[in-house]
């Protein structure tokens, strides 16, 4: 992984590591990988877009990389507590999800409240906790039909878990358009309709397409944390999700870098699992602006200033033009055939499943993603609120 890292790191023109920047708490002899987990190499894109955009987005922090021994909650949860216990950072990215209500089911009322105590832990030591929001939009039945990274066995629409807890700060995604000079244009919410190119090459079908991707939200089984109250329209006195909102388009992947049999791949990845390291690599950006310990970041994400320091993104943006969105992407020769020939899809973009983007906050992208006011703020009033 650290040389992985530095090689993504030159090619991008980023910093490598220091000597002892990088650290990992992984031990293979303790794996043990039912049939209910993937294989741990399939995981390894997981771990380079967790190192390369923390470490991208935050290059002066330390990184520790702690990996569980299956995909079950229990290894989870120990993983958790290794660094929680210890206090071995300052924030945690988790950049997995899964749902309370499933047929079949695994998240016991007991087991979340085992969850939620960790992450207060957590919160009581000053530690953030960064969850990913998940990629299925309202993660209903209907989203499921379709959604390539949704959960089959839902029965009902919901917030994803952890990211529901109201300890822990849940990440969403947006789609980001940039200008020609490559500064930021707009944002809308992600949530991406597929649409795929006729044989003979003359028409897109379906149109506008089949709900495919989207960031995750909506309102969880939890009451409704004091931070949010007043601060969440038509509150149905739940916790609502997401929290903040950063780039993670799959139609428009980020850039990573990974070692796979042997050879050094640039690849695309996407998702809310993006989203969620560039915003913890951004809090310890803040963390060093401001001189202190950040610690649990919900209660003072919320008592900020919004019109400054967070874009109130929208499902169609004024600067976008005429909507549709829509972007066509090449998938290079399709593999999948012998004809070698190009692979084109159309996405139609601000299209999340159930969730919405409006003025203010809402259950799309929570409260925006941050301007570059918003470290400056955290540099010029310490991060306190006067």
């Amino acid at each position: 992984m650290p040389a992985d890292a530095d090689r993504y790191a030159k090619i991008t023109g980023d910093r490598a590591f220091r000597p002892h920047q990088y650290r990992q708490h992984v031990t293979a002899a303790d794996w043990h990988v039912s049939d209910a987990c993937a294989p741990p190499g399939t995981w390894a894109g997981e771990q380079a877009l967790d190192i390369d955009l923390a470490h991208g987005l935050a290059s002066d922090a330390d990184i520790l990389y702690v990996g569980a021994d299956s995909c079950l909650d229990n290894d989870l949860m120990d993983a958790e507590s290794y660094v929680i216990d210890g206090r071995r950072a300052d924030g945690i990215s988790n950049s997995w999800a899964e749902i309370i209500h499933s047929e079949p089911g695994h998240l016991t009322p007991a087991l979340i409240d085992a969850w939620d105590l960790l992450f207060e832990q957590a919160a009581a030591e000053g530690i953030g906790v960064y969850f990913a929001a998940g990629d299925c939009g309202d993660s209903s039945p209907d989203a499921a039909q379709t959604g390539v990274n949704c959960d089959p066995k839902t029965t009902q629409a919901q917030a994803d878990f952890p990211s529901g807890s109201p300890w822990v700060t849940s990440v969403g995604g947006t789609t980001l358009a940039l200008d020609r000079h490559g500064d930021y244009a707009w944002e809308t919410s992600m949530g991406d309709e597929l649409s795929i190119l006729t044989d003979d090459g003359t028409a897109w079908g379906p149109v506008p397409g089949v709900f495919t991707f989207g960031g995750g939200g909506g309102v969880s089984d939890f009451p409704q944390p004091w931070y949010q109250h007043d601060r969440v329209p038509g509150s149905t006195g739940h916790r609502t999700t997401p929290d903040v909102s950063l780039e993670g388009d799959g139609a428009l992947p980020v850039l990573i870098g990974l070692t796979d049999a042997e050879t050094f791949h640039l690849i695309g990845f996407g998702g809310t699992s993006a989203a969620t390291p560039a915003f913890a690599a951004i809090q310890a950006d803040a963390q060093q602006a401001c001189g202190h310990r950040l610690g649990f970041a919900n209660p003072l994400l919320y008592a900020l200033p919004r019109a400054h320091l967070f874009h109130d993104i929208t499902d169609q943006p004024a600067k976008a033009g005429t909507p549709p969105l829509t972007v066509v992407r090449d998938e290079g020769p399709d593999t999948d055939t012998s004809t070698g020939e190009q692979r084109y899809l159309l996405y139609t973009l601000g299209h999340d499943f159930g969730l919405h983007a409006r003025p203010g906050y809402d259950d799309a992208t929570g409260l925006g993603s941050p301007t570059p006011g918003y470290l400056r703020w955290f540099r010029h009033t310490k991060g306190t609120l006067k």
